[in-house]
């Protein structure tokens, strides 16, 4: 009720506004109408009420869960989709994507190994860490919009994890699992297999919170940081979705279903911005398409949706030390007996921000280039989104090549 209440407000509110606008085209009037609802829902979204009584829904629905057995059908659908999943894996990762060699792994996750005709330029391969709540093919969407392909141009071996569907036997594993059993055994593949004594760490999103882990704990076996719209400051203005998380009782939440369900993943997203979904398929092809910015489209779409289930305690964690205690930032998180420090941190970085980006405020991103003890760092910011950062025309024409020529710089 009070979020069908926050929409209608914000509605009117934007109609209002726009009403008052004189001689103007009708296309200009539906714009300033989006930009005010969208101003509006944003701060009626945040709001500590609303995010309160959001919490005590999701709380709510937890109870009611257990009461139905809703827990148990989760975990007995998530079996099914992961053996669905593991049967068309091989063909959606064929179509449009860069060839690979994939290397089986002790654990339960996979390494990409892409395939180039491109002369290798440089000795120090670039491993690429993906986030844990999207697929890792966003890097790798379309042939040319591949940041993936992009590395291989320049002259790069590019290398990237993909983590796979996490099932109710992996609920339990710890962060820890992931910096060590996961990421150092893919940093230490990738060694064995170029010879390499170090890597170039890549991470994207959460995947650059695990890469400022494993980096602060190992940085003799990192030659450079990329961190790519990575989230690690919220003592700062956060987005609706941090405002909503900070309300949420995680314990009982991941006590209830063990790993976090995509599905729950998909609504949150949705709900930041409810308009903008139901009518972005009516503004897209409100005007004439090619067939190529349609593949994009549905290819974006795809991935959008294609989000999988967060292994419990692992969330668990990452939302109590790192988005409602700040420990991260502050050099005060526990890694089962080790403390992340940050300060630790020394070799060069790179931190790619998207000024527009509503999943991850740029302000939670800036703060690492301040904590860390690298001399040689930098923030390279870039007016979009946190998808256009990947995909973008305009990103991969400016942003990529300001990318690259840092890697040029500081590559071996």
């Amino acid at each position: 009720m009070q979020y069908g209440l926050a929409l209608f407000r914000s509605w009117s509110k934007a109609i209002e506004s726009a009403s008052n606008l004189q001689e103007s085209t009708g296309k200009k009037i539906q714009d300033e109408i989006r930009s005010i609802f969208d101003v509006e829902l944003k701060n009626t979204l945040q709001k500590t009420d609303f995010s309160k009584s959001l919490s005590d829904l999701v709380g709510s629905f937890t109870e009611l869960a257990l009461v139905g057995y809703h827990d148990k059908l989760y975990r007995y659908l998530e079996t099914m989709i992961r053996n669905y999943d593991n049967s068309i894996e091989p063909i959606r990762d064929s179509i449009n994507r860069t060839p690979s060699e994939i290397i089986p792994m002790k654990a339960k996750f996979e390494v990409h190994h892409y395939k180039t005709d491109s002369p290798q330029k440089f000795k120090t391969p670039i491993l690429v860490v993906g986030s844990l709540i999207n697929r890792h093919y966003i890097l790798d969407l379309l042939p040319e919009r591949s940041v993936i392909r992009y590395f291989q141009q320049l002259g790069f071996d590019v290398y990237a994890t993909d983590w796979r569907m996490p099932t109710i036997k992996d609920e339990n594993m710890s962060l820890a699992s992931y910096a060590h059993d996961y990421l150092e055994n893919a940093v230490d593949k990738v060694e064995e297999i170029t010879g390499s004594r170090n890597v170039t760490l890549f991470g994207y999103c959460w995947g650059g919170i695990l890469s400022l882990i494993y980096t602060a704990l190992h940085p003799e076996n990192v030659k450079n940081l990329i961190l790519h719209a990575t989230p690690a400051d919220f003592g700062k203005s956060p987005t609706i979705l941090e405002s909503w998380i900070k309300d949420l009782d995680v314990k009982k939440f991941v006590k209830t279903f063990g790993n976090i369900p995509s599905s729950f993943l998909n609504i949150a997203f949705i709900l930041r911005n409810p308009l903008e979904a139901a009518l972005k398929y009516q503004f897209y092809f409100g005007q004439p398409r090619s067939t190529r910015e349609i593949m994009q489209f549905f290819a974006v779409e795809s991935w959008l949706y294609d989000s999988v289930p967060i292994i419990g305690k692992v969330f668990e964690q990452i939302i109590n030390d790192i988005y409602k205690k700040n420990l991260l930032i502050q050099n005060k998180m526990m890694l089962g007996e080790n403390i992340v420090d940050l300060k630790k941190i020394t070799m060069p970085v790179l931190n790619i921000v998207g000024t527009n980006d509503d999943l991850v405020s740029a302000e939670s991103s800036r703060s690492i280039t301040d904590v860390v003890s690298s001399k040689d760092k930098k923030t390279l910011e870039f007016p979009i989104g946190h998808v256009g950062l990947c995909i973008s025309k305009t990103a991969h024409k400016k942003l990529w090549p300001e990318v690259g020529k840092w890697l040029r710089e500081h590559s071996s």
